[in-house]
C-alpha cells in the first residue's frame, strides 16, 4: 500500500477545514454581529481561521499572549462563551490597557493578566489548552510556540505575524510542512470578505500572493518540536546577522507586502 505524502495529508486537512468553515460560518457571523472592525491587529478572516480549526474540539481553555486593545480577545470571548480565556499583556501601564478593560468588562470568561509571556506561558499552561501568540513576534514567537508544543500540553498553538516572505515564515515553510496558514489562497478567496466586505481578486495561476499579517497553526503531534526549537534558535541567529549587515550597509529592513502583492517563490523577504 502506498503511503500518503505530507503534501497529500495537508491537502486533506485543508479540505476538511474548508468544509468545517462553511458549516460554522452562520454561527460565527451571529456571535460577532455588531462588533466593530479595527484596522490593526488580528483580522476577522484570521480569527475565523482559528475558530474553524478549534471549534469542533471545544478546547478546555484558550490562552492568549498579546492583548493590546482586546479586539481579538472580545471576538474570542463571543465565539467561546463557555470556555475560560486567559489573556496576557506585557505592559500594565500601556494606554491600551484601560480600553481593553472596558471592552471586556462584561466578558465573565476572560481572565486578564499582565507580565512577560516568555515566563508566564510555560508556567500556566495546562493539558488541552489552545494558545494564540500575538506577542512576542517573529522568531521569538516561534521559539515560544515550539517550547510549549514540546511540553506535550497544548493541543494547538497559533502564531500571528507570519507574513509571506518573512524569515520566520520561510523557516516554517522549510521545516514544518504540515503547518497551516490563514493566507492560503483557498481561504483568502472565501473569507477575505470578512475583513473588508469585498471578495478577493482572482489569483494568477502559479503565483504566491500575500494577505494580511497571517496566522499560522501548529498542531500537537505534527512534528518534533524540540528539534524545531533548536533549528529555530540557529535561524534566529542568522537573521540577526542579516539585520546587522543591513544596518552597516544602510539597507532598508524587510517590509510586509501589501495585500495580494505577488511574492516570488524563494524570495527571502519582501523589499
Amino acid at each position: 500500500m502506498r503511503l500518503r505524502s505530507r503534501t497529500e495529508a495537508s491537502e486533506d486537512r485543508w479540505q476538511t477545514l474548508l468544509g468545517e468553515a462553511e458549516r460554522l460560518l452562520p454561527r460565527y457571523l451571529g456571535a460577532t454581529d455588531g462588533l466593530a472592525h479595527e484596522s490593526k491587529g488580528i483580522r476577522r478572516s484570521e480569527l475565523y481561521f482559528f475558530y474553524a480549526l478549534v471549534a469542533a474540539s471545544q478546547p478546555r481553555r484558550i490562552v492568549e499572549s498579546g492583548r493590546a486593545r482586546a479586539q481579538s480577545t472580545l471576538v474570542l470571548a463571543r465565539l467561546f462563551p463557555e470556555i475560560p480565556i486567559v489573556s496576557l499583556e506585557s505592559d500594565r501601564n500601556s494606554p491600551d490597557a484601560p480600553i481593553a478593560a472596558e471592552r471586556l468588562r462584561e466578558c465573565g470568561n476572560v481572565d486578564c493578566r499582565f507580565g512577560d509571556s516568555l515566563l508566564l506561558l510555560p508556567q500556566l499552561l495546562r493539558a488541552g489548552d489552545v494558545v494564540l501568540i500575538d506577542g512576542p513576534k517573529d522568531f521569538r514567537a516561534l521559539k515560544l510556540a515550539f517550547r510549549l508544543l514540546g511540553s506535550g500540553l497544548p493541543s494547538a498553538v497559533f502564531v500571528h505575524d507570519l507574513w509571506l516572505g518573512s524569515q520566520p515564515r520561510r523557516f516554517v515553510e522549510r521545516h514544518l510542512p504540515r503547518a497551516l496558514f490563514s493566507d492560503e489562497p483557498a481561504w483568502v478567496e472565501r473569507y477575505a470578505i470578512l475583513d473588508s466586505g469585498r471578495n478577493a481578486p482572482p489569483a494568477a495561476p502559479g503565483t504566491r500572493r500575500a494577505y494580511g499579517a497571517t496566522m499560522g497553526c501548529f498542531l500537537a503531534g505534527d512534528d518534533d518540536y524540540q528539534r524545531r526549537l533548536q533549528q529555530c534558535r540557529a535561524a534566529q541567529g542568522r537573521d540577526r546577522l542579516r539585520a546587522t549587515a543591513r544596518k552597516i550597509f544602510h539597507r532598508s529592513p524587510p517590509r510586509r507586502p501589501a495585500d495580494f502583492e505577488v511574492v516570488p517563490a524563494g524570495r527571502t523577504d519582501a523589499k
